[in-house]
């Protein structure tokens, strides 16, 4: 297997501002199969820090497309900039098996948001990415430097696809059914799905309001929030994320992201085209807007980059070049 890293995209522009900025970015790609797409910032800022904790708590959307059929979408329903704690996509790219790569540092920032792939993409591809940014807290706190985006070429077993999110207003204490649309793809099977709340404190603080959930195709009692987080993963392995203010040289561990939780499926097979939630907050909480983000696994095929190959060449050497020189 042929593993490469390629730089698809570069710019100094597509960076977050004091205002919520959106970006629209596309470029011709190399063929292959695509096992990590990977989004990258560098540069330096002030000393204030860009963010609370980890860079990628300024990103309000991500939004990946190839050949026009989009792969990846996912929002953050709350802005966590100024909080300590991990993002929710970074969270999300880590039940999904990928990762955030950063450097613990309030002024020189080096950060990557790794994203499962496995598609293979023909030849004459495209990829487009939307990228929304929460806006920075004050102009001494903008990062200067690079923003690019590379891809990992290897193998992959399957495509990973996060589809369009179902959102539900949800009342306090009160049992209330959500049905998660499934998008409709050929041999796909649903991994996950990633719940998210919208509620915040007074400081802007996410609030961890879900008091339940029975999924339907897991049985039908009641999860807590922290048997979901066990079933998930989270809880034992944790999110491992950047926060120069409490650990200048390592990575902080959280054992959950309030107001997110990760829901397994297992690769769980529906005809129905949707998966029911049933969802109880805790007494007490205001009427509370909940997404619901599938990931879905696919058969893919395929390993590494396509590269030009030369099929036309004549055999070269010392001895044939004297002989050939000689008597031609």
């Amino acid at each position: 297997m042929a593993v490469t890293y390629t730089k698809i995209y570069q710019d100094t522009t597509s960076l977050p501002t004091v205002a919520v900025s959106q970006y629209n970015l596309s470029n011709p790609i190399p063929a292959g199969l695509i096992e990590e797409f990977i989004i990258t910032w560098q540069g330096a800022n002030g000393g204030p820090g860009v963010t609370g904790s980890t860079l990628t708590t300024i990103i309000n959307n991500l939004r990946c497309t190839l050949n026009g059929d989009q792969w990846f979408n996912f929002n953050a329903l709350v802005d966590m900039s100024a909080q300590t704690s991990n993002s929710r996509i970074g969270s999300l790219v880590n039940d999904m098996g990928g990762f955030v790569a950063e450097q613990p540092s309030l002024t020189a920032i080096d950060c990557s948001l790794v994203i499962p792939c496995g598609i293979k993409v023909p030849a004459n591809s495209r990829f487009e990415v939307d990228l929304t940014y929460f806006a920075v807290a004050g102009a001494a706190n903008l990062l200067v430097g690079n923003f690019e985006i590379w891809c990992k070429y290897g193998n992959s077993s399957s495509a990973t696809v996060t589809g369009n999110a179902t959102s539900f207003p949800i009342p306090t204490n009160t049992q209330t059914l959500m049905t998660v649309s499934i998008p409709s793809y050929k041999g796909a099977k649903v991994s996950g799905i990633a719940l998210q709340g919208s509620a915040v404190d007074g400081a802007g603080a996410p609030l961890d309001n879900l008091q339940s959930v029975i999924v339907q195709p897991l049985g039908n009692f009641a999860m807590t929030p922290t048997y979901v987080r066990g079933a998930s993963g989270s809880s034992q392995n944790g999110y491992l994320f950047s926060s120069p203010a409490a650990d200048a040289v390592g990575m902080v561990t959280s054992a959950f992201t309030s107001g997110y939780y990760f829901i397994p499926l297992y690769d769980l097979e529906t005809s129905t085209g949707s998966v029911n939630l049933l969802i109880t907050s805790v007494a007490g909480a205001a009427l509370e807007n909940y997404t619901a983000t599938p990931i879905l696994r696919l058969p893919t095929g395929g390993s590494g980059e396509t590269r030009p190959r030369q099929t036309a060449s004549k055999k070269t050497g010392g001895a044939a070049a004297i002989l050939s020189r000689a008597e031609e």
